[in-house]
């Protein structure tokens, strides 16, 4: 059978991993999906003949299912509100699909049917023995494979936290956010606005969603060869992974945190209590205009806002993990730190999430991954999975020490 690949999304991403796949993959055709304009004259510039560009939106389902039935595999980089709808249209048409992105959106499970609907998603693509592998970009992808890496080396996980961001090199962080932007902007605000649980001495603690980056809510992380010590927030429900993680046995603090140079928080407390990260329209005059959209389009509009020609962008990557060894108390901390790649042009984000996209796409049609239905990064081959990644620069550096037994980050 032919290896036909379907790419939905030829952003920052997506030029990444249709750059791997054709550095590393075997496969006979890839469909590259964008509807920006000047998409296809981008697409054409990869020259290789086994590349066919389409200019087609995502609520075209039509003209996107002519392509997913001749598909094997589709890769989904479409904003997050279409990720949902495209790995449906992707199981349905009989193809493998996979995406950086949550397929069971914190921020749609409260919608009706929405959890019914990644119910019927799982046992459709069980039945049709189709591999649906999500969460695989960077937060998340990398850091929950490398998370489950860290558990594997205790007998008991008493604490667990992990750290995944994407920022400027300090000298790039020269705006009054003290961040650009590498993926969807409105994607991001709306992150920026939703709740958070996390797990504080055996107690689940809620944070409500305009409060993410309260005072708080934040602790500060010194990373050795970082010039400043970062911000850490909450990121979304660290509790629904205890149980993926296999540790909700024993676990009395887990947290998933993203990080940023001081400051960023309280720009965004003071956005997110006022209102402009909000979804629902107000009337402005005689139009009906939605905060965050406006918010993302006012901020999306300014160069100030985007890595400049020679600026470049750091990706973290950490777990802390503590708990008993051989009846010892022990820490074990795994961390990676990628920079901007001047010979390729590739941004920290993009070599942690496109290519980790593409590696895990090979991993599928070549059998590496077999368990039909939907699949974390925690449960595929780790050795393999890590040793990919090393071929493309991207590798680990792993601490263990004793634990003097204090659970909080």
């Amino acid at each position: 059978m032919e290896r036909r690949i379907v790419l939905l999304g030829y952003g920052m991403q997506g030029k990444a991993c249709a750059y791997d796949l054709l550095k590393y993959g075997d496969f006979e055709s890839l469909s590259v999906v964008d509807c920006y304009e000047g998409c296809l004259k981008d697409i054409e510039q990869l020259a290789d003949p086994r590349v066919q560009g389409f200019n087609i939106k995502g609520e075209d389902k039509a003209s996107l299912r002519k392509l997913f039935v001749q598909a094997s595999l589709v890769i989904e980089f479409f904003p997050p509100h279409f990720t949902l709808d495209m790995i449906e249209l992707a199981i349905d048409c009989g193809c493998h699909a996979m995406t950086s992105s949550y397929i069971n959106n914190p921020a749609h499970v409260n919608q009706p049917g929405f959890m019914e609907r990644i119910e019927k998603l799982n046992k459709t693509a069980k039945e049709k023995g189709l591999i649906v592998l999500e969460e695989f970009g960077m937060d998340p992808g990398i850091d929950l494979a490398v998370g489950q890496q860290v558990v594997n080396c205790f007998d008991e996980v008493h604490a667990l936290h992990s750290y995944g961001a994407g920022f400027p090199e300090l000298q790039a962080a020269n705006n009054p956010l003290r961040y650009k932007f590498t993926w969807s902007v409105i994607g991001l605000l709306r992150s920026h606005l939703r709740p958070a649980v996390y797990l504080d001495n055996g107690n689940p603690r809620h944070i409500a969603k305009d409060a993410m980056f309260s005072p708080e809510n934040i602790h500060m992380l010194e990373i050795p060869g970082l010039e400043e010590e970062l911000e850490c927030f909450c990121n979304g429900n660290s509790m629904q992974y205890t149980h993926l993680f296999g540790i909700e046995n024993h676990v009395k603090s887990m947290g998933r945190y993203i990080c940023r140079w001081p400051g960023h928080g309280a720009f965004w407390e003071r956005m997110a209590r006022c209102g402009f990260l909000s979804s629902e329209a107000i009337w402005v005059g005689e139009q009906q205009v939605k905060p965050d959209e406006f918010c993302a389009a006012l901020l999306g509009g300014q160069q100030q806002f985007y890595y400049q020609k020679e600026e470049k962008d750091i990706g973290l990557i950490r777990v802390d993990g503590r708990g008993m060894i051989n009846g010892q108390q022990r820490q074990v901390v795994i961390q990676t730190i990628v920079r901007h790649d001047s010979d390729s042009g590739f941004t920290a984000m993009q070599q942690t999430v496109g290519f980790p996209m593409a590696i895990g796409s090979m991993m599928i049609l070549d059998g590496k991954i077999q368990k039909p239905g939907m699949t974390m990064p925690m449960h595929i081959p780790l050795v393999f999975y890590f040793n990919e990644l090393g071929k493309r620069g991207i590798t680990f550096e792993k601490r263990e020490n004793d634990w003097d037994g204090n659970c909080n980050p």
